[in-house]
């Protein structure tokens, strides 16, 4: 299983019924205010809140390292 799909799955019992968890996790330059999973499209997202802005990111754009620390800190929550 791929670590997008575990993380899915994560999302979906954090989530408790939706496909958003609000949390910081801080990755290599910026701080990650919220991570969303599309099931229409199978894409997570992360999202940045900057004032009135939210800048949305592909989770799949981001480097393995930052993957990793994202599943991490969601694993440790989760289980």
């Amino acid at each position: 299983m791929k670590l997008k799909d575990k993380l899915i799955q994560i999302i979906k019992i954090l989530g408790i019924g939706l496909n958003e968890i609000i949390i910081d996790i801080e990755l290599d330059t910026i701080t990650v205010n919220s991570i969303e999973w599309h099931p229409s499209d199978d894409k997570i997202y992360l999202h940045i809140f900057n004032d009135d802005l939210d800048i949305e990111l592909d989770f799949d754009d981001a480097s393995e390292e930052n993957q990793i620390i994202i599943f991490k800190k969601l694993s440790q929550i989760a289980y």
